[in-house]
């Protein structure tokens, strides 16, 4: 074939043709596939795919290629040949591929330890095992495995080769993220269940050798060999990993706090929540001891490593999760032994709760935010486990073996609405309304974990109205009480959960006519000067939405009108309303005056001259003559 890299008409003179003349045919097609070249025409472009589409059309494809890896020192050449052989395993014949994978095996043996070969060509090696693996083992090569770890005494480069070739198998046969046909799907479970008579345990035995050997000189290979554990944990018998020896491994890794711990955090969470019967799951944390052993290595409460922090972080939210679907699955079972198992599952909640409130309460609030999930999940329920809030059951249906008093989750209330209204509060690099922050993945993420928090408060308020009542009294008298000292995005937290607290009662014109705990908090706010006379457009925001909210309160208690009515004006047409210096607050103001005249115009009427007095500066409109307009050009 004529040359691929250039032209007879090439302009790059005698360096460019004798640049060719040390190339064959093959690798100047290879070379021109693979450029970005713009000099290369697409005629040039096909001739180069059709001479390379013929390679691989020809019977010995699978050897010219590994040939053409094994002789050649062009990167685009070796990468270009391993990436052919894969297909074309499942079309040569069993000899062949006895003779492919004896080649393979040979380069791994003889030039692997001694050559770290770039990372796309490690991957293309594994694909290719993995290829013969899939196609081959168990029955014709049973050995596929023990074959592999014989040579792991050949030092890291065979060690990461390993570790590739496992993690390539999970992806191109086992993983369930990946679709696969109904043949394929067949022959996973025929490989995964021949690997289970001996091959796991061996495997096994190897990533064990690796965590211990590897930690302190290649800590990469540890990590690699953790995310290996974590995707065939999935699949492979539960007893293999979780043992005090293979487990003893994982939590020193995070005592030690090095470069894997993070990783071996997410490898703990994958072996805890591997899906088995609640009954079977509760039993078998029991046995490891779970609690004491997370307690003991899993939480460092002095560092500075955030990242590691926020993993553990992670962990204690995954096993919440786990032993909270135990506790649900096992406590509507109607026998004794589901009984007792959903105890201990509930002793596992309480006990995994005191860590979570550690995490949610970290200053930083990426690390609340990792154990959001968990307390999320638990007070959506929390309501059907108190004993009476089943609510659904018919008359003839059995209740479920377990339940919990009220008083035995109050703590955990309590706890939790203390650090909801810490953790609501905007952090201090938080940027309001500024469009260059929109789409900030930060600001996004606060936002989303105060509106989930936010949902926490009204869940919990859901499970025991009389508290959520007691703690949003508490937390107005200790706002206006203590104001001086009071941060302005603590004092908008607060004030957001009170107006939240009426969107949750069912009638609030009701609760307000009985001088219940909101109309006796919106009382001690108006009566709190400093915070109506507050500079800061966050609570002057927040207090405008209030009285909107609690407005209803003139209406049903007419005699608070002369006391506290032109305070509640001012908030809207005053300087910390419709007059603010800050658009925002002015925007907001505007429009929530409008609600607030509709719902009581009869009581504001008395106010009608203030108001008008008030706003007359911006109902002026200023008279312009017509011949000081700009002309308009007539239309054509």
């Amino acid at each position: 074939p004529r040359p691929f890299f250039c032209s007879s008409h090439c302009t790059k003179g005698p360096t460019c043709r004798s640049a060719q003349a040390r190339m064959d045919d093959f690798e100047k097609a290879i070379r021109v596939i693979f450029t970005q070249d713009p000099s290369i025409t697409p005629a040039v472009r096909e001739q180069a795919t059709n001479y390379c589409d013929a390679i691989k059309a020809r019977p010995d494809c699978w050897s010219f290629c590994w040939e053409q890896f094994s002789q050649r020192d062009c990167m685009e050449v070796r990468f270009w040949c391993l990436q052919a052989l894969p297909p074309t395993v499942v079309k040569i014949s069993v000899d062949q591929r006895r003779d492919l994978r004896s080649r393979v095996l040979t380069w791994m043996r003889d030039r692997a330890p001694a050559v770290q070969e770039d990372v796309v060509l490690r991957n293309k090696i594994a694909l290719v095992y993995v290829a013969l693996l899939k196609t081959d083992y168990p029955c014709d090569w049973p050995s596929a495995w023990t074959d592999l770890i014989a040579l792991l005494e050949k030092g890291p480069n065979l060690v990461d080769l390993f570790l590739r070739v496992l993690t390539t198998f999970d992806q191109e046969v086992v993983s369930d993220e990946v679709p696969r046909s109904p043949e394929e799907r067949q022959r996973s479970h025929v490989i995964k269940h021949a690997m289970r008579e001996g091959d796991v345990l061996r495997l096994a035995e190897c990533w064990f050798a690796i965590l211990g050997t590897f930690r302190q000189s290649a800590p990469q290979l540890v990590m690699e060999c953790l995310k290996t554990i974590g995707a065939f944990v999935v699949w492979v018998e539960i007893l293999t990993i979780a043992n005090e020896k293979f487990l003893g491994a994982i939590y020193g890794l995070i005592s030690e706090g090095g470069p894997a711990a993070g990783e071996a955090c997410d490898c703990l969470g994958a072996v805890i929540s591997k899906k088995m019967p609640a009954g079977k799951k509760v039993q078998m944390l029991q046995q490891l001891q779970i609690m004491r052993c997370l307690g003991e290595h899993c939480i460092h409460r002095g560092s500075a490593d955030l990242q590691l922090i926020e993993k553990e972080a992670e962990l204690f939210n995954t096993v919440g999760e786990v032993v909270l679907e135990a506790y649900v699955e096992l406590r509507v079972m109607t026998d004794s032994e589901s009984a007792r198992l959903a105890q201990a599952a509930w002793d596992f909640v309480k006990e995994v709760m005191v860590f979570v409130f550690w995490f949610f309460s970290h200053q930083e609030y990426q690390i609340g935010d990792s154990v959001e999930a968990f307390l999320t999940a638990f007070f959506a329920r929390l309501k059907s486990f108190v004993r009476g809030g089943e609510g659904d059951l018919r008359l003839d249906e059995p209740g479920p073996c377990h339940t919990v008093d009220l008083d035995q989750v109050r703590p955990i209330l309590q706890q939790t609405l203390q650090l909801i209204i810490q953790r609501l509060a905007y952090p201090d690099w938080f940027q309001h309304g500024d469009p260059n922050y929109e789409d900030d993945e930060r600001h996004i993420t606060f936002l989303e974990f105060r509106r989930s928090l936010t949902k926490i408060f009204k869940r919990i308020f859901l499970v025991d109205e009389e508290m959520g009542y007691m703690f949003i009294q508490a937390s107005i008298s200790q706002l206006t009480q203590g104001f001086a000292s009071v941060r302005p995005m603590e004092v908008e937290a607060v004030l957001h959960l009170y107006k939240e607290t009426g969107e949750i009662v069912k009638d609030v014109s009701q609760h307000l006519q009985a001088n219940g705990a909101l109309a006796t908090s919106f009382v001690r706010l108006l009566e709190c000067e400093a915070l109506l006379n507050v500079d800061h457009w966050l609570v002057q925001l927040a207090l405008i939405d209030v009285y909107v909210r609690y407005g209803k309160i003139f209406v049903v208690h007419p005699e608070f009108v002369p006391t506290y009515g032109q305070r509640v004006l001012q908030g809207f047409i005053g300087p910390r309303g419709i007059h603010s210096q800050d658009r925002r607050v002015v925007t907001r103001a505007c429009y929530m005056f409008s609600r607030f005249v509709k719902m009581l115009k009869k009581q504001i009427a008395p106010f009608a001259a203030d108001i008008y007095e008030a706003l007359k500066d911006l109902l002026a409109v200023q008279f312009i003559p017509s011949s000081l307009l700009p002309v308009q050009a007539s239309g054509g």
